[in-house]
């Protein structure tokens, strides 16, 4: 490489580097100028709060009796509430117990009474069908004994026995 070639190589990179470090200064004093701004919000708001945190020390000093019998107060209170939540757990499951086996005798009574319903109407139909063939023999019989009588009343009335074109064929086949 011939040394005006490499002499213009070098001073670029001079020239580079010095432009790294004058962007560097800058952001280093626009940094600087935050910060102070930032250090100056800091300083009001630190003499506002220290006034705060003084009084907050006072009450934590004059109440630390009453924050550790609250304390104490709590912890009761937790365990207590803790065996009232065990208690109320064991006492919904003895209900839900006894809601399954009010249910499953429920189930039974109502399969009892279905059965026993089923039963009644069974009967019901029989006796049904008995009073019905109870009433009905006796009609039959009836209904027979008038046809009987009138057959007898006509064959009186009319005195004569029925020419051929009158006979039906029942009577054919019982002659």
């Amino acid at each position: 490489m011939p040394e005006e070639t490499f002499r213009w190589a070098v001073t670029g990179g001079v020239a580079i580097a010095t432009l790294c470090i004058l962007t560097m200064a800058v952001v280093a004093i626009l940094l600087y100028r935050i910060v102070s701004k930032v250090q100056a919000r800091v300083d009001e708001v630190t003499t506002r709060v220290e006034p705060l945190i003084d009084t907050v020390r006072k009450l934590a000093d004059e109440n630390a009796a009453k924050i550790s019998a609250l304390t104490s107060n709590l912890v009761d209170i937790s365990a207590n509430a803790k065996d009232i939540s065990t208690m109320a757990k064991d006492q919904a499951h003895r209900f839900a117990e006894v809601g399954r086996d009010i249910a499953d005798r429920a189930k039974a009574q109502i399969a009892r009474v279905d059965a026993v319903m089923d039963d009644t109407v069974e009967q019901v139909h029989q006796a049904g069908d008995t009073m019905k063939a109870a009433v009905m023999k006796p009609m039959r019989e009836a209904g027979a004994v008038f046809a009987g009588v009138k057959a007898a009343v006509s064959t009186l009335v009319d005195g004569r026995r029925p020419t051929v074109d009158h006979v039906t064929q029942d009577e054919e086949m019982f002659i």
